[in-house]
């Protein structure tokens, strides 16, 4: 059995390299004939107020043979803390218009004898009514899952490169961790899959594989961003858990032909910074 990942798409709806990056990456993945296919958010460029935006990723993401699932990132609904990106907290409002387009931010699906299950990263520790929903679902899931295998994907990581670094901004928060982790502990969970750092890693919890997807978009390269990210490849692709009795076995897979821009260097990503009024530091 084989399930593919991707993440960080930000696909534009004034195109540009992502999102003809997404359009390889859908025909790559139909090559590699997964089970199952899931995003793991950051579907849109950056304004997570631009419709547009969600509009064209859907219809990208809709050439995906497979059965397909999508989280959202804190691109696509805000996220929380007290300095969220470009002053955009996840809201009731964004978590609803991710929805409209996408479906429900949670899921559990059975694919062969395992279960697939995705859960909203940017809920936690947001205060909204919908993270309570959340927590309630996320403390019922071992009568969902039942003794079954698990991968447990969410955008951004469960557990941040270095304790200190636990934020909501790069992580899980570390307010929200404990309980999470206490909502694990009573699950089969045989890999853990992440999205937001723009980079592949593969690391192993308590024998687990805990892997960091890359981005489909553009890459971030940089000793600071080392420091806070973790050691990784900064390379443009996608993950394919190879899936048997000895569990999920995770592989880095590229086509040959994506283009692999900073972020800066990316028009419609300086395009939607501007619309968002970010002026980030020179």
């Amino acid at each position: 059995m084989k399930i593919v990942q991707l993440s960080d798409t930000h696909i534009s709806h004034l195109g540009g390299s992502p999102t003809d990056n997404a359009v390889r990456i859908v025909e790559f993945i139909n090559a590699l004939e997964p089970d199952f296919v899931v995003h793991s958010g950051d579907v849109t460029i950056l304004d997570l107020d631009e419709d547009r935006d969600r509009v064209a990723a859907r219809e990208v993401l809709a050439g995906i043979a497979a059965p397909l699932r999508v989280l959202p990132g804190n691109h696509d609904v805000g996220e929380p803390g007290e300095e969220p990106f470009g002053d955009r907290p996840v809201t009731s409002e964004r978590v609803a218009a991710f929805r409209g387009h996408f479906g429900e931010d949670r899921f559990v699906e059975e694919v062969g004898d395992w279960v697939v299950i995705g859960v909203n990263s940017e809920l936690f520790d947001s205060g909204l009514p919908e993270e309570d929903e959340q927590w309630e679902w996320i403390e019922a899931l071992p009568g969902l899952a039942g003794p079954r295998p698990a991968l447990f994907f969410t955008h951004k990581p469960v557990w941040a490169f270095t304790p200190e670094l636990q934020d909501p901004r790069l992580s899980v928060g570390p307010a929200a961790l404990p309980r999470l982790e206490t909502a694990l502990a009573a699950l089969d969970v045989r890999g853990y899959g992440s999205g937001h750092l723009h980079h592949y890693a593969l690391t192993h919890r308590d024998g687990v594989p805990v892997v960091s997807a890359p981005s489909t978009a553009f890459v971030h390269r940089g000793a600071a961003s080392a420091d806070v990210v973790g050691p990784g490849l900064i390379q443009l692709g996608v993950v394919e858990y190879v899936i048997d009795e000895r569990g999920a076995l995770p592989f880095f897979r590229a086509p040959h032909d994506l283009v692999e821009p900073e972020f800066l260097q990316v028009e419609q990503a300086r395009l939607a910074l501007d619309a968002m009024g970010v002026v980030l530091p020179a």
